[in-house]
């Protein structure tokens, strides 16, 4: 039995996710977390009810996360054997313009609520003795410059970051971590690049088209799975050929 915990279920690639780790195996339990639950994700709940768990939390409140999340949500004799760090909050600015509330806050969401749950997980994997694996999902934003994407990008250039060490530290026990980093989505990326920026991107794709969701989704399914024991500390671009 697989008991898979991820981030950021609500909408987006974490609901697809979700929808298709369900549907492709009966043998797995998703523990989901977010912090509203949208129609669709109250849909897979009741398709789902005894494999899909959801707890309404804030990543923001990093003090909570252990026993809201860990000890009260999954159980502390709850074996995780995956997780999925897939939750991100989207502040978008120019640099002379850069909000300190609104900055922290991304943050705290992007990186810190990730460190604090890889430290919860991992230490799940160790006491369970369980060789697991972590993907964290990244965005172009981390390599490629955007306006009003500096944060973005460097929140998720940190986490990919720490999902390197991460694989050196635990390596030995098993556990990996690895990184997807997701080019522009064929779901809608409106909110994060303007009408240019999108011209720009499907100039440099190899492929000339958006990224295919369901390619990041293959993708991260496999880093879950045993067909990929040999792969950590990577980080894989899924991003229609875009260099």
């Amino acid at each position: 039995m697989k008991n898979i915990l991820i981030t950021g279920i609500s909408r987006g690639l974490g609901l697809l996710l979700t929808e298709m780790l369900l549907s492709n195996s009966h043998d797995c339990v998703i523990y989901g977390v977010s912090r509203t639950k949208s129609d669709e994700l109250n849909c897979l709940l009741e398709r789902y009810p005894q494999r899909l768990k959801w707890l309404s939390f804030d990543l923001n409140c990093l003090d909570q996360i252990e026993q809201r999340v860990f000890d009260d949500f999954i159980g502390k004799d709850t074996v995780i054997t995956d997780f999925v760090n897939n939750a991100a909050i989207l502040y978008k600015d120019l640099i002379l313009r850069i909000n300190i509330e609104r900055m922290e806050e991304l943050f705290r969401v992007n990186v810190h609520a990730p460190f604090v749950l890889c430290k919860c997980v991992v230490r799940n994997f160790l006491q369970h003795k369980t060789a697991g694996s972590i993907v964290h999902l990244s965005s172009i934003c981390a390599h490629k410059g955007f306006d009003g994407l500096s944060m973005m990008g460097a929140t998720k250039s940190a986490i990919e970051a720490f999902s390197r060490t991460l694989a050196k530290e635990y390596g030995r026990k098993g556990i990996r971590s690895n990184v997807v980093v997701v080019g522009l989505l064929d779901i809608g990326m409106g909110n994060t690049v303007n009408d240019a920026q999108m011209k720009d991107l499907f100039a440099q794709s190899a492929l000339g088209k958006t990224t295919d969701y369901k390619s990041v989704l293959s993708m991260t399914e496999y880093l879950l799975s045993e067909n990929s024991n040999s792969v950590t500390g990577q980080t894989i671009h899924v991003n229609a050929g875009i260099t």
